[in-house]
């Protein structure tokens, strides 16, 4: 049992890494450079993200990503965006349905269009496996001025809920003006 919960203790940051360099539709060329607390620096820009609470901090897995850590809640929450053709320019659905690669077990539970900073966005809540070893994950996925932007969440089924509250928080705090 104890090595059951140690891997998935650092099964999320490692689902974080798989995820963004699985992404079929998108060059390994993110925009994504640093962080300053509620804005995502990047190669031309910025833009903000919602303040997330005590117990997270930044890990760095060597990607063009912005990735928190909860050791407590054993999730990850993450950020990216791709700019100027990094992307393929397909339907919101196909470009989710690409962060999944690498997963086993996919069930999606629900997929929800909503409007984020005046523009259409999708918003999917799955549960899957990552080498036998349970998760959940919802991800926001944005289309805006040329740019795709990326959030998720990934976690523990038993600790999923609690993580929530903070990773609506940090997406619902997008905003982006200009060209990044």
């Amino acid at each position: 049992m104890f090595r059951f919960r140690k891997c998935a203790q650092f099964a999320a940051p490692f689902l974080a890494l798989a995820l963004l360099a699985c992404f079929g539709g998108v060059k390994k060329t993110g925009k994504v450079v640093d962080y300053k607390p509620g804005r995502v620096i990047t190669k031309k820009g910025y833009y903000d993200v919602g303040p997330l609470s005590d117990g997270w901090y930044r890990i760095k897995l060597g990607i063009a990503a912005i990735n928190f850590r909860n050791d407590a809640l054993g999730s990850t929450i993450s950020t990216d965006a791709f700019c100027d053709q990094a992307f393929d320019d397909a339907p919101l659905n196909a470009l989710t349905g690409h962060l999944f690669a690498g997963l086993q077990d996919i069930k999606i539970e629900k997929q929800t269009p909503f409007i984020m900073a005046d523009r259409g966005a999708l918003r999917t809540s799955l549960k899957a496996t990552l080498d036998g070893v349970p998760v959940r994950i919802e991800t926001v996925v944005l289309k805006k001025d040329w740019c795709l932007f990326d959030f998720y969440l990934v976690g523990p089924p038993e600790k999923f809920s609690a993580a929530l509250p903070d990773f609506e928080a940090f997406f619902q705090g997008f905003q982006f003006t200009g060209e990044i």
